[in-house]
């Protein structure tokens, strides 16, 4: 059995979720080492003030794992972000890291089920997310999580266009009360 707590992130968080992310993304992205590109944008993108913007913002949240005093992932909310492709959609899943360390233990998933119910108490229908065209390992978790695919858009990083399919997954039956 697992000693996993999840629950919502607050502003005392902002330090830990900033630095994950940067381990995170650096491990995901930067596959043939750093370069100024990714140097600069993690260390302007993922800050403890940024964070600590999400946190108060009222149209986010942030669902943390922890095991213990340490973070092992989050998932960022953005209930009235709209869906490029379909307009009609609201509600992103911003950001869903995991540490490497912590992958494949039921993290992810669980972090989108409690998104699920923090989307179902907003009325929100289902929630959509941008994954990297070549991140292969994320895009076989969602498909395994319902999600579709609905179409691209492009990150750009200084200069260079990276695609992102978008992806949405409609809220799933709320699982029974114990």
């Amino acid at each position: 059995m697992t000693d996993f707590r999840y629950s919502v992130a607050g502003a005392a968080d902002a330090a830990n979720l900033a630095a994950l992310s940067i381990e995170v993304w650096l491990h995901t992205y930067a596959r043939d080492g750093i370069r100024r590109a990714f140097s600069n944008y993690v260390l302007g993108e993922f800050t403890t003030a940024r964070f600590e913007g999400h946190l108060s913002s009222p149209s986010q949240a942030i669902v943390k794992c922890e095991r213990g005093d340490s973070l092992l992932g989050y998932l960022r909310m953005d209930f009235k972000a709209v869906c490029p492709t379909l307009p009609e959609l609201t509600g992103e899943i911003v950001t869903l890291y995991v540490r490497a360390h912590h992958a494949r233990n039921g993290i992810g998933a669980s972090l989108l089920a409690h998104a699920s119910d923090l989307c179902r108490q907003r009325n929100l229908k289902g929630f959509w997310l941008a994954v990297n065209h070549e991140n292969a390992a994320a895009i076989r978790f969602y498909d395994a999580q319902h999600f579709r695919r609905k179409g691209s858009r492009y990150f750009e990083l200084e200069g260079e266009r990276h695609e992102n399919f978008i992806l949405y997954r409609d809220l799933l039956p709320a699982a029974p009360a114990r």
